[in-house]
């Protein structure tokens, strides 16, 4: 007997630098999301359902309560469970790196590296009271004043008590850098049609060592890298009201029905679903 799938809803609120979004799951069969990795950091709460995910070589659990941090720029994939026996609904806050980095040069009183997070969460119930007050104000609609103070007492506190300034990462500087050329490529050229040829060029390697290296630094083959970036901006367009079709030709994508199919593979649901439940803040 077939089980029937879980119905997933989002709602999804965007402010300056911010992306929330809800995600409710009725009880069912699910499809487990790929690898991936995004710009902003991310954080993710739950009081119903325990998380689990894959990042930096192992398999975390989520205790219920606690928040979840997802590194800018790091690797990571959600638990590979193919079947919820509840209902569930995570709470989940995409944050511009821009924010911390202003937040920990005013913290440090000088300029200083992008906050590392050693931990995978957080059971810190300070922080998940500033986390939730922060979705609630922009959910609100509050003030851009409420929204920025909020937002930077969340963040000094985060910072404060959790953050190392200097990022433990051990991949070469060499290698690093020869990356991170070709990641800033793809994030100016993302809805371009980009060849291998191309990157490995502006790193200075061959083609089978390129790949290689770009996929040890940031988790995945630049490709995928390349089809996050255009989902990632799919979904900031969906959040302006953008039509379906609109968004499609312009993050690059071959036709709508090819978008569809990459969008509800890295999200989870249509973007006929997505868009259907946003709520937009500017």
């Amino acid at each position: 007997m077939k089980t029937k799938a879980a119905e997933i809803s989002v709602q999804a609120w965007k402010s300056d630098g911010i992306l929330l979004e809800r995600y409710r799951y009725t009880s069912g069969s699910v499809e487990p999301l790929p690898k991936h990795c995004h710009e902003e950091y991310q954080f993710g709460l739950s009081f119903n359902c325990q998380g689990e995910y894959s990042y930096r070589g192992a398999t975390h659990v989520i205790p219920l309560g606690s928040l979840s941090m997802i590194h800018s720029g790091e690797a990571h994939s959600p638990s590979d469970r193919t079947y919820l026996a509840e209902s569930a609904q995570f709470e989940m806050m995409h944050i511009h790196p821009k924010w911390l980095q202003t937040v920990a040069d005013k913290i440090a009183e000088k300029s200083v590296s992008l906050p590392f997070f050693s931990t995978p969460f957080l059971a810190d119930t300070t922080l998940n009271h500033l986390f939730l007050s922060l979705q609630s104000t922009i959910y609100q609609r509050n003030s851009e004043l409420d929204q920025d103070v909020t937002l930077w007492m969340f963040l000094c506190h985060l910072i404060r008590h959790y953050a190392s300034l200097t990022p433990s990462i051990s991949h070469p500087k060499a290698a690093i850098a020869e990356v991170m050329r070709t990641r800033d490529y793809l994030h100016a050229h993302y809805a371009e049609d980009v060849s291998l040829e191309t990157l490995a060029a502006i790193a200075g390697l061959s083609r089978f060592h390129f790949c290689r290296v770009f996929r040890k630094v940031l988790g995945v083959t630049p490709n995928v890298y390349q089809t996050q970036l255009r989902i990632a901006e799919a979904k900031k367009l969906l959040l302006q009201g953008v039509s379906i079709a609109t968004v499609a030709e312009t993050t690059g994508f071959y036709d709508q029905s090819h978008f569809g199919l990459y969008f509800k593979r890295l999200v989870g649901v249509t973007p006929k679903g997505y868009a259907r439940k946003i709520a937009i803040f500017s």
